[in-house]
């Protein structure tokens, strides 16, 4: 039996539609597994710096027996992607601050959140501005503090897309001004072009 040309259409419609309808499979896996070939900065690149950048500063760094007080600001974005840096921050923070070798100090944005919050129960607990005043003076100064940045370099050609990135921490001694430790973590992520498009 001969399919004419309408016929055909319509029953590529129809396949085409029912392979849509029948939805995405969703499967659970490990954080670190990258099921993607893509350039973009991934999970499983968040999970290799962090660890990567805690490891080197908790086994190169001597911290001389002691405890330390450390700053950590937000990591800059540099790179022409939108990615969150204070997630990277995050993840490297909870890791080196679970060595036990370091104390880490609130970061400023925290401290003034934490001082509104402190002023609101301050006024619904009745606590006087003198002993509120007098407890928020009690902090410590930071004697490190740990600040970096994110970069990228994109070389896309005709059929190959070529990314590079570039994950750099230092830590400062604001005592002396001196910068006391810093490392890099690079990544590169290469993709071929498919049939329809990347």
């Amino acid at each position: 039996m001969a399919i004419n040309g309408k016929a055909l259409i319509l029953i590529i419609s129809l396949l085409l539609f029912m392979g849509c309808a029948t939805g995405m499979k969703t499967e659970r896996v490990d954080p670190g597994y990258d099921g993607q070939a893509y350039t973009t900065f991934s999970a499983t690149d968040l999970i290799i710096v962090a660890e990567n950048m805690a490891q080197s500063l908790v086994e190169r760094f001597d911290f001389g027996g002691q405890r330390p007080l450390v700053r950590v600001d937000t990591v800059k974005n540099k790179t022409d992607e939108h990615i969150d840096t204070k997630s990277i921050t995050d993840s490297i923070t909870t890791k080196i601050v679970n060595s036990g070798k370091v104390r880490f100090a609130v970061d400023y944005s925290e401290r003034q959140d934490y001082e509104k919050r402190a002023a609101e129960e301050a006024f619904e607990t009745r606590i006087s501005d003198e002993d509120r005043e007098l407890y928020l003076s009690d902090q410590q100064a930071p004697r490190y503090r740990i600040y970096g940045e994110l970069t990228n370099i994109r070389t896309i050609t005709e059929d190959t897309k070529d990314v590079f990135y570039k994950f750099t921490l230092k830590m400062v001694d604001f005592k002396t001004g001196t910068l006391e430790w810093a490392d890099e973590t690079q990544l590169r992520k290469f993709a071929k072009k498919r049939l329809l498009g990347w």
